[in-house]
């Protein structure tokens, strides 16, 4: 499986920034209230106004929020009054960033050979301007302190793009809260939004909206024109129709505290430019992406020992994910517990399933972090995240799980260690060994979607005879360090070696164990980022007397530990000896698992196919050796 790193790379760029506290956001605290000659003059704008409404200005309040409204309290109201939908902004939420998430829910251009995406993710803020209303998008390259001289040409290229403007129709008299018309927002075309291409209004409406504390939803479906996917630029655009979810979610009033990226230890990071080092230059800064875990008992915690945090990490299971397959599922989200009590937490993370039965509850929510079932024959999977651009927090974890990575996983188990587990020398696989394997699966994705990138070092880090030994196997967790490894099944094990079949699946192990620690545990005494490097540089360090801790030297692309897809490649040559006798007994059975009467060759080609690619690989990893250089990260 892959991790989503292209889409986790391009929302580091637009949301994973940020910095210190020290640092002040160029929008005020609270926007200025508007005053009494400022709420009955005239005013100019470029939205459209009510349907037989004034263009002189605000309206009284009673006129444009009727009583037919259907009205939604939370970070700001929302009032639906038949086809139009109004917002309600108060004078604290004018300069608050909102994380916009904007993606198709479903949609007549789904392609069900490609992979789930698209959508937008912005930081945005609204802004009072007089009498008319600004969407704006909010930049996080560059950062520096508001008492530096810099601070004024800084501040002004941290503004980005104007989303939308809008006439205010009416201030509340109670609070002063300005009154928009945002119909045209989310049913005509709008680029930023994510909107579908010619949106036409009369052949869109809104489906529901809600509204919380934080955070409000809007899903509506809208018609336009667009041409399917994997069509070439010369096939005619068509009617299509496509149901999108908008979800605004204000940031953490107090951000949490970012954490400085070390190359020795992997972790998916965001960066930005400082201009306001006691350098001669500007400096490019990176920080670790994570969830907030903070100590529900910090005197217990300071004891050592185990504390729940405030706020554990949930994951919601898709009601679309086979009912047989929704334990499996939850253990591997489960299965990284273990890890995170290396950092100090019980109960840190779990898995949950979603409610079915509320309307006001969506997946697509920004505060939920989720586990989509995708109804996709792509064999494979994906997990990232997006965070607050000021700290690295992930606001909202994602894995997708594509239904046909049940064929991937049956290929791979088959060819590679069949010979070595009874239940795989017959197809289909029994219900019981493909739970396991989405399991692992998702275990996978999870660790991607919780900060970490792939370690392929980890596969070279155990002695290869090491991993033919069941005393090892068990007490080091299995035949790799880290499930974060492209490490698949152990092949190199033989049959006489007698070793179980559950340790032949990978597992959380001692690397995830200790990237968890070094990415997780609080460190209590610091009170910046800078104050944490001496524990976090001690912790590393570690990796120099223990290598199975060490992470990918990405920077070394012919490192022959460096690689993927292996097992054992401590020693590739008798590792890839090993393979090979499993691989030739597995030919030996193609016929006898393949062949079914009455029905064509299709699944022998494909797994004479598999059996050739996997040769290939072993292959390969001997090939690696020539010209290669064993690699370690280091710092001074």
């Amino acid at each position: 499986m892959r991790s989503n790193l292209t889409v986790v790379a391009a929302l580091a760029t637009l949301l994973g920034v940020g910095g210190c506290s020290v640092f002040s956001s160029s929008a005020p605290e609270t926007a200025p209230t508007p005053t009494a000659s400022a709420a009955a003059g005239g005013g100019g704008g470029a939205s459209a106004r009510r349907p037989g409404g004034s263009n002189d200005g605000p309206r009284p309040y009673a006129d444009v929020v009727t009583d037919e409204a259907e009205t939604r309290e939370g970070l700001f109201r929302t009032h639906r009054i038949d086809e139009e939908l109004f917002f309600e902004i108060p004078a604290d939420a004018f300069g608050a960033e909102l994380l916009l998430i904007a993606r198709p829910v479903a949609s007549t251009l789904q392609d069900p050979a490609g992979f789930f995406g698209g959508g937008v993710r912005r930081i945005v803020q609204w802004e009072l301007h007089g009498e008319a209303v600004v969407l704006r998008e909010k930049e996080y390259q560059i950062v520096a302190d508001s008492a530096d001289a810099i601070w004024r040409q800084v501040d002004g290229f941290r503004n980005g793009a104007v989303l939308g403007r809008f006439e205010v129709e009416a201030f509340n008299p109670t609070d002063s809260a300005a009154v928009i018309d945002v119909t045209d927002l989310f049913l005509t075309f709008n680029r930023e939004m994510g909107s579908l291409q010619g949106t036409q209004k009369n052949k869109s409406w809104f489906e529901h909206v809600a509204a919380f504390p934080r955070n409000v939803e809007v899903e509506a479906t809208q018609t336009g024109n667009a041409r399917p996917p994997g069509t070439p630029p010369s096939t005619p655009a068509t009617a299509q129709t496509v149901r999108m979810h908008w979800s605004m979610l204000r940031l953490p009033d107090d951000p949490m505290m970012p954490r400085w990226e070390d190359d020795r230890v992997g972790f998916i990071s965001s960066q930005w430019f400082d201009f306001s080092l006691p350098e001669h230059q500007s400096r490019l800064r990176r920080f670790i992406h994570r969830f907030r875990l903070e100590p529900s008992d910090t005197a217990a915690f300071r004891r050592g020992e185990l504390v729940e945090p405030v706020e554990p990490i949930v994951y919601w299971i898709d009601p679309a994910t086979p009912d047989w397959l929704k334990p499996w599922v939850k253990k591997g989200v489960d299965e990284w517990n273990v890890a995170f009590e290396e950092a100090g937490f019980r109960n840190a993370i779990r898995g949950e399933h979603a409610p079915a039965d509320d309307p006001d509850w969506s997946l697509f929510d920004a505060r939920h972090s989720v586990i989509y079932w995708r109804p996709s024959t792509v064999p494979n999977a994906t997990g990232g995240q997006t965070v607050d651009p000021r700290s690295g927090q992930i606001l909202k974890g994602e894995v997708n799980m594509y239904h046909n990575v049940m064929n991937l996983l049956r290929n791979w188990y088959f060819i590679q260690v069949s010979p070595l587990d009874e239940r795989a020398q017959q197809l289909p696989l029994p219900d019981s060994l493909m739970g396991r394997l989405v399991e692992y699966v998702v275990t996978h994705e999870i660790g991607h979607s919780i900060g970490f990138p792939h370690n392929m070092k980890s596969s070279a880090m155990y002695p290869a005879d090491s991993v033919r030994s069941v005393d090892f196997l068990e007490r080091m967790g299995g035949h790799v360090a880290t499930l974060m490894d492209y490490s698949r099944f152990n092949y190199v094990a033989q049959p006489e070696d007698s070793i179980p079949p559950e340790l032949l699946v990978p597992r959380v192990g001692p690397y995830d164990k200790f990237a968890v620690m070094w990415g997780y545990r609080p460190i209590l005494e610091a009170s910046s980022p800078d104050d944490e490097r001496p524990m976090l540089d001690a912790w590393a360090r570690t990796q120099d007397t223990i290598p199975w801790l060490r992470f990918s030297t990405s920077d070394a692309p012919n490192d022959p530990e460096n690689i993927t897809e292996a097992v054992g490649d401590a020693d590739a040559v008798a590792s890839t000896g090993l393979a090979l006798r499993n691989l030739e007994r597995v030919m030996g059975t193609l016929m006898d698992v393949a062949e079914r009467p009455g029905e064509d060759y299709t699944l022998l080609e494909e797994l004479y196919g598999e059996a050739v690619g996997q040769w290939g690989r072993y292959m390969r990893h001997v090939a690696a050796l020539i010209g290669g250089a064993i690699t370690q990260e280091k710092y001074g």
